[in-house]
């Protein structure tokens, strides 16, 4: 055993693995995909409390205060704020560890409308009911069919909050953009309202392997083409460590959707940061987040040297064509870009 690694050893669970000490036992845990109890991440929700039978370990942070004195008195630690000293520790994790979830198979599904909101004049959050077991992995994009009179059968990805876990709640939401079907427009205008049912079909699941993740990540989207930008963005820091920028371009404050989420990606996730670009100039109130101007003539005073970054563009033809041709200047080489519109 090196000495910057330690042995965890779970008896109850029958489980013994190494894990590296500079990093706290359930981000390490997940790199060797064991998954034990957690929520939060942050030392608030009290989910990965567990008891230190043997070992030493470091408290990384302050943020221990949901521990009662009797708990710290019994040697009760949570483990997303604890990293390990000694070669080997042993725990007893207070909460149980997640049982292993089969994915569902595609089938339809009569489901009922719980809620629809507008996150903006085009966008509607569709919150629909879902029987129990309806499991899918969150590290690939997954989609669902809406089977709704007329010829639309368009897919929609699933949309988690990013501390939506494997306990789905009996929900999922779906972001659907109005202009982008004339059928999917006339059907929420005139038909679609809380408490009624519509079919569904899914869960549907794309692989994302084809972006890597052993490089920094640099994604650009223009409007609301953020959507799936984010789903893929959470799918990746799912259960990794890689440094991830997003940049995403808006014409105006009010066009602005989704920034709750972005907030809590990254306050979540020490290696996500973003910044949005407002195309016309406004009073930005001097706030670091938003920048003014294009997205071509502000990524150079972000990342001025993509040469080691994979770079992920999603907009109009004309935002693929005029970043394209700004991340090469920085550097990114032609195989390290996916442009899409």
């Amino acid at each position: 055993m090196s000495s910057d690694h330690t042995n965890i050893i779970i008896p109850k669970y029958n489980l013994n693995y190494s894990i590296a000490k500079n990093k706290n036992i359930i981000e390490a845990s997940l790199e060797k995909n064991i998954k034990l109890a957690y929520s939060c991440k942050s030392g608030i929700c009290g989910t990965c409390k567990a008891k230190i039978i043997s070992g030493e370990i470091q408290k990384n942070n302050k943020i221990n205060h949901i521990l009662t004195k009797s708990e710290i008195d019994n040697n009760i630690i949570l483990l997303c704020q604890s990293s390990t000293l000694s070669n080997s520790i042993t725990i007893e994790p207070l909460a149980p560890m997640p049982r292993k979830i089969e994915l569902s198979k595609v089938r339809e599904i009569v489901s009922e409308v719980l809620s629809i909101k507008n996150i903006n004049k085009n966008i509607i959050e569709l919150s629909i009911s879902i029987p129990k077991r309806f499991f899918y992995d969150k590290k690939n994009l997954n989609y669902i069919k809406l089977l709704i009179p007329g010829k639309n059968k368009k897919k929609y990805y699933i949309f988690d909050t990013i501390n939506h876990d494997e306990a789905i709640n009996g929900s999922i939401n779906v972001l659907i953009d109005k202009n982008e079907d004339n059928d999917i427009k006339k059907y929420l205008n005139k038909s679609l309202i809380i408490g009624e049912t519509i079919t569904i079909k899914g869960p549907y699941e794309r692989n994302i392997n084809n972006i890597p993740n052993n490089k920094p990540l640099l994604f650009i989207t223009e409007d609301n083409h953020i959507i799936s930008s984010l789903n893929i963005i959470k799918s990746l820091i799912y259960n990794n460590n890689i440094p991830i920028m997003l940049i995403c371009s808006f014409k105006n404050k009010e066009d602005i959707i989704l920034l709750d989420e972005l907030h809590k990606i990254q306050f979540t996730y020490k290696n996500f940061s973003y910044k949005i670009s407002l195309i016309y100039n406004e009073d930005t109130n001097n706030l670091n987040r938003f920048k003014t101007g294009k997205t071509i003539n502000i990524i150079n005073k972000i990342l001025p040297d993509l040469s080691n970054h994979y770079v992920y563009i999603k907009g109009s033809l004309d935002f693929l064509n005029e970043n394209y041709k700004k991340v090469e200047d920085l550097g990114a080489k032609k195989e390290n870009i996916y442009n899409k519109n």
